[in-house]
C-alpha cells in the first residue's frame, strides 16, 4: 500500500500540474521596473575552480541593464586552487562597484554566501548567480517588480539550456530541466503551492532572508531549504519565467550522476530538517502543507517504483499467493512521458527536441540510479565530498 500510495500520489499531482499549465492562457509577466524606481542589488557569483567560466559571465554581467549605481557584484572565492581567484581580481579591476571576497579555504557555496551577505551589507535584493550561467541583460530588472508585493521573499527566474542535443544525457537533463520549471514550479505558481527556487538565477529580499536565519551551512541543497523555510515563515516565492539566464547540463553520465546524487542527499537533508515541522504545522493551509510535504520527499516516486518493480516481480513467481498489478508501473512510467509531450506541444518545441525522445526511459534508469545512491549515502551518513558540477566553456 505505501507503494502504490506514494506513486498514485507523485502522479496525481503530475496531472494536475500539467492540466493546470495547458489550462493556462498567459504565461507569467510583470512590465520591467521603472528606471527611476529600482532597489539596490547586491549580485554575488559563488565559485570554486571555476577559473575558465569567470571570463564568460564577467563579460555576461558588463551587459546588464540595470543603472551601475543600483548594483554591485561580488564575486566570491570559495578555497579555489586553481587560479580563480586571480582570474577574479583581474576581472572586477576595471569594473566600478565589483569586488572579490577570497577565502584562504572551501566553505560550502551557503557559507560563502553567508559571509559575503556579513561582509557586503548593501542591496535591498540579493540576487545569486552560478559561475556557468550567462544572464539576459534584463535579468534583474524583470524580476524586481515581484518584490513590490511585502509577501514575496524570493523569486526564481528560468533557465534555458545552452546545450540540450549535446549529447544523450545532456538532452535527458534539459528535458528533465523544463518539466520541473515550465510545469512543476509554473503550476505551483499559477496555484500559489510553493514554486521551487534553483540556486541560480534566483532572487532574495535581504529581510526575508536574515529573518529566516540566511542560507543553512552545510546545506547541500540551499535553495531547496529556503524554499521551504520562506513558507514556514509566511512568505511566498514567485516564478518569473521571463527573467531568463542560460546554463549548461552535464554532458556525460559521470557528471550527471555526480550532480542528482548530489541533488538526492541535498533533498534528503531538507527532509530531514523540515519534514515533521511541516506536518505538524497547523499555521499552513492544508493543501500546502501537502504540496511541502511531497516536495521534501524529493525523488520518492523513484524509489517507489523500484518497490513496484520488485513487487511485480515477486507477485510473477509466487504462483498466485502474492499479486501485485504490473498496470501500476505502467501507469507510474506513462504519466510522466505524457507530462513531456504536453510540455513539448506547449512549447512548441523544435523537431530535434522531439527526436530524442526515445532516449528518455534508457536514462531514466541512471535518474534511478542516482537517486537510490544519494537514499544509500545519507542513511550510511557517508562523507560529504564537494565535486565539481561538469562544464565546459561556452560562449553566450
Amino acid at each position: 500500500m505505501p507503494v502504490v500510495a506514494i506513486l498514485f500520489i507523485f502522479n496525481i499531482r503530475r496531472l494536475l500540474f500539467t492540466i493546470t499549465i495547458l489550462l493556462a492562457n498567459h504565461k507569467n509577466k510583470k512590465t520591467p521596473a521603472n528606471q527611476d524606481n529600482l532597489p539596490d542589488v547586491l549580485v554575488l557569483i559563488p565559485c570554486r575552480n571555476e577559473v575558465g567560466m569567470i571570463p564568460e559571465i564577467c563579460q555576461a554581467f558588463s551587459r546588464l541593464d540595470y543603472p551601475g549605481e543600483k548594483y554591485q557584484v561580488v564575486l566570491i572565492d570559495d578555497g579555489s586552487t586553481d587560479g580563480t581567484g586571480e582570474m577574479m581580481r583581474q576581472q572586477a579591476g576595471a569594473r566600478p562597484g565589483w569586488h572579490v571576497l577570497t577565502l584562504p579555504r572551501n566553505r560550502g557555496k551557503a557559507n560563502a554566501l553567508n559571509i559575503a551577505l556579513a561582509q557586503f551589507p548593501a542591496g535591498e535584493i540579493i540576487y545569486i548567480f552560478d559561475a556557468d550561467h550567462r544572464p539576459q541583460a534584463d535579468v534583474i530588472k524583470r524580476a524586481v517588480p515581484y518584490f513590490e508585493d511585502a509577501t514575496v521573499a524570493a523569486v526564481a527566474g528560468f533557465t534555458k539550456v545552452l546545450n540540450p542535443t549535446a549529447s544523450p544525457i545532456a538532452y535527458y537533463a534539459a528535458v528533465e530541466s523544463y518539466a520541473n520549471q515550465l510545469i512543476t514550479i509554473r503550476a505551483k505558481d499559477h496555484l500559489g503551492l510553493a514554486p521551487a527556487l534553483l540556486g541560480s538565477n534566483c532572487g532574495y529580499r535581504r529581510q526575508a532572508l536574515m529573518e529566516c536565519g540566511g542560507f543553512r551551512d552545510g546545506a547541500f541543497s540551499e535553495d531547496s531549504d529556503l524554499t521551504v523555510a520562506f513558507h514556514k515563515a509566511g512568505y511566498r516565492i514567485r516564478f518569473v519565467e521571463d527573467a531568463v539566464s542560460y546554463q549548461q547540463v552535464p554532458q556525460s553520465i559521470q557528471g550527471y550522476l555526480k550532480q542528482h546524487i548530489r541533488w538526492g542527499r541535498g533533498m534528503n537533508d531538507v527532509a530531514k530538517v523540515h519534514g515533521l515541522e511541516i506536518l505538524r504545522s497547523r499555521k499552513l493551509a492544508l493543501p500546502l502543507r501537502f504540496e511541502l510535504l511531497v516536495f521534501t520527499a524529493g525523488y520518492l516516486d523513484r524509489i517507489a517504483l523500484v518497490g513496484a518493480l520488485a513487487l511485480t516481480i515477486v507477485a510473477s513467481v509466487s504462483q498466485d499467493r502474492f499479486r501485485f498489478s504490473p498496470k501500476i508501473i505502467l501507469f507510474a512510467l506513462l504519466m510522466p512521458l505524457a507530462q513531456i509531450i504536453a510540455l513539448f506541444t506547449k512549447e512548441r518545441m523544435e523537431g530535434a527536441m522531439w527526436l530524442r525522445l526515445p532516449l528518455m526511459p534508457i536514462f531514466f534508469i541512471l535518474d534511478i540510479f542516482a537517486v537510490a545512491r544519494a537514499m544509500i549515502d545519507t542513511l550510511l551518513n557517508r562523507p560529504r565530498l564537494w565535486a565539481k558540477t561538469e562544464r565546459v566553456s561556452v560562449r553566450s
